[in-house]
């Protein structure tokens, strides 16, 4: 999971780092000490906590223009005056924490936020679905490394180096509905599953 710590203050980065890390240590965190170092960075993250009150390009603006850019990341603004709670929500905020942070209080709302990116990057994530004979699987496209077709038998390279081979009589690979704008191609070969993996 990427997280973004956006704070012009050190300290708090380091302690709301500090806290993600006791979380999860596998979590990858970048942290930034402007509005406009966010922006500029181009990357995508899955949680960002943004201090709303900083030099230059605050929170409120800074969660604007990545909206405005169809960023869906969960956000979470961190400041210390409780005025601004309804503008942080005007740009969909997750949640809103006040200074001083509390940790018990920090990790209850990272591990709903937590849950909630992995809802929004399922959602996200592109899917084919695979059916052969009766059964039928849902396989996420960025973990195909590639799909081959030998006499009647095809074979799916997963990233994890398992595979998927169906063979048999009929075998049908569609984007799956979710998709949206995505082209359906559709490959029917003889085919039954004999192993996925």
């Amino acid at each position: 999971m990427n997280i973004a710590l956006v704070d012009d203050e050190e300290a708090i980065r380091e302690q709301i780092g500090g806290f993600i890390k006791k979380r999860n240590p596998d979590f990858d965190i970048s942290g930034f000490d402007t509005g406009e170092g966010l922006l500029a960075a181009g990357k995508d993250f899955d949680i960002i906590f943004l201090d709303i009150q900083m030099e230059g390009m605050g929170g409120i603006e800074a969660a604007r223009t990545l909206r405005q850019s169809g960023v869906d990341a969960v956000v979470i603004f961190i400041t210390g005056i409780r005025e601004y709670v309804f503008e942080a929500f005007d740009v969909s905020a997750f949640h809103y924490l006040l200074k001083p942070i509390e940790e018990q209080k920090f990790m209850e709302v990272l591990g709903r936020a937590a849950e909630e990116a992995g809802k929004r990057k399922g959602q996200r994530e592109k899917q084919i679905f695979i059916r052969a004979k009766n059964q039928g699987y849902t396989l996420n496209l960025n973990s195909i490394l590639y799909i081959e077709s030998r006499g009647k038998k095809v074979e799916i390279k997963l990233e994890s180096d398992g595979k998927a081979a169906f063979s048999g009589k009929t075998v049908s690979i569609e984007a799956a509905s979710s998709l949206k704008g995505s082209s359906s191609g559709m490959l029917s070969l003889e085919g039954k599953p004999v192993k996925l993996g």
